[in-house]
């Protein structure tokens, strides 16, 4: 099972970084203005907030 699992996650690995580069390519005209990536940046934000009060909760 180990090759199964290995070539599983190579795969994975393959198809992520695959979509991530074409998502960049897709992305590239929306993200040269400032305001997406403010957006963005306050999504990134909420979720880490989300995280450590969560972790904060579990505690």
């Amino acid at each position: 099972m180990r090759w199964t699992f290995g070539l599983g996650a190579a795969l994975a690995s393959l198809c992520w970084f695959a979509a991530l580069g074409f998502g960049a390519r897709l992305l590239s005209g929306h993200l040269a203005k400032p305001a997406p990536w403010r957006v963005l940046d306050g999504l990134v934000a909420a979720t880490m907030i989300a995280l450590g009060v969560s972790l904060l909760a579990g505690s």
